[in-house]
């Protein structure tokens, strides 16, 4: 299984202690990683250490062809009106909730679907949801050989770089403030 090792780490989440160190975010010239001002010391998160954590990595062997979400979407949404707008994550969600399947493979694909779209990506319900991801699960050849490590990887970096954007300057001027 691609997630396999991820699924055996056993961390709990500590807002308060992340949202610490990302006040202390510092600039880096390299746009793959975060770095942060810890005790005066510049201590960055790579890939490398995402990876550590997770216990995924790179696959060795990607393997690239054209993947179509078509089939699932259609399973589980029915046909696409054309001037209807693209599903949400809820919308996915909504429908498997009240699929009943008679494939219990492609239960587990749509699954696999929501789990990679909206805990590993984590995207807001409200936001479309990706269809090739569809695409991805619905070839267990190209799902095994998916770079999941590096796509997880640059969502958290992505996300984590804006979530703060702007207020670590908010911040330090009401401490400083609060110091007066």
């Amino acid at each position: 299984m691609a997630f396999g090792p991820l699924l055996d780490v056993d961390l709990v989440f500590n807002g308060q202690l992340f949202h610490y160190l990302l006040l202390k975010e510092v600039i880096d010239a390299n746009p793959d990683v975060i770095s942060f001002n810890i005790l005066g010391k510049k201590v960055t998160f790579s890939q490398d250490d995402f990876n550590l954590i997770t216990g995924l990595w790179p696959t060795k062997e990607i393997i690239e062809r054209e993947t179509s979400g078509e089939r699932l979407r259609q399973l589980i949404l029915g046909m696409k009106n054309p001037n209807d707008k693209d599903s949400s994550c809820k919308d996915v969600e909504n429908a498997f909730e009240k699929f009943t399947f008679t494939n219990e493979e492609d239960a587990v694909k749509v699954a696999l679907a929501l789990f990679i779209e909206m805990v590993m990506i984590r995207k807001d319900k409200k936001i479309q949801f990706d269809l090739k991801t569809f695409g991805i699960v619905d070839d267990p050849e190209v799902f095994r050989h998916y770079d999941w490590s590096s796509a997880f990887f640059k969502h958290t970096l992505n996300s984590t770089k804006s979530i703060m954007r702007g207020k670590n300057k908010a911040h330090e001027t009401k401490k400083a403030e609060n110091a007066h």
